[in-house]
């Protein structure tokens, strides 16, 4: 945990030098927050409670038999 007397000390506590080690950890982790949602968006309507579950033990990029997604406005 580190203190600071100001905010502008921690600010500046913020960004690491040029060539640190640590900017590549960093950027990993940030890299990990924008990563695409593995599943589609949206609301889908099936006919029977194991069409449902079917479509949820499937990959996420396997749209067959995925049901109907209903449109939204």
């Amino acid at each position: 945990m580190q203190k600071f007397r100001t905010f502008e000390e921690a600010r500046r506590a913020l960004w690491l030098a040029a060539g640190d080690p640590a900017i590549l950890e960093r950027m990993k982790r940030l890299g990990g927050l924008a990563r695409v949602r593995a599943h589609p968006s949206g609301v889908y309507r099936f006919r029977t409670i194991e069409d449902a579950k079917a479509a949820k033990r499937r990959k996420p990029t396997d749209p067959a038999g995925a049901g109907r997604r209903l449109a939204t406005a």
